[in-house]
């Protein structure tokens, strides 16, 4: 089994979600998906033995802004293999934290193993929580 974290086109990653057997999305669901892909300034693809587990990436509003907004979609891949996908996204967080302050999201408060994930990251929520659980992950300095 091998785990991979990548930098793919934005074309051919959403061949891989449309086609994954992991993940079905409604339509809208696939056009924030769209409009996060046409917008984000970086995104990662996470792999198992070649097969779509997740993928993720950042906007920051500006192209100086020292924020950036999170974004994120999983499968069930990612719950079978949590422990190295967790590593590997600590690893990722410190690098985006060193050119982004803060970076910025939120997810449905529901959404509990989305929660633990991002508080692993860092993630400070703001509670209590409405329709959504907001959360920022700022650089630790010192």
């Amino acid at each position: 089994m091998t785990i991979a974290i990548a930098v793919i086109d934005r074309t051919i990653l959403r061949g891989m979600i449309v086609s994954s057997p992991h993940i079905s999305l409604s339509e809208t669901e696939l056009q924030q998906l769209d409009a996060c892909l046409i917008i984000s300034n970086e995104i990662y693809v996470g792999l198992v033995d070649n097969e779509f587990a997740c993928v993720w990436g950042l906007i920051p509003p500006t192209l100086m802004s020292s924020q950036a907004y999170l974004w994120l979609l999983t499968t069930s891949l990612i719950e079978e293999h949590k422990f190295l996908f967790i590593r590997h996204s600590q690893r990722w967080m410190e690098r985006a934290l060193q050119e982004y302050e803060t970076i910025v999201g939120f997810c449905k408060p529901e959404n509990k193993a989305a929660i633990k994930w991002l508080e692993w990251l860092g993630a400070d929520f703001k509670r209590p929580f409405s329709e959504r659980a907001d959360f920022t992950i700022r650089k630790r300095y010192g």
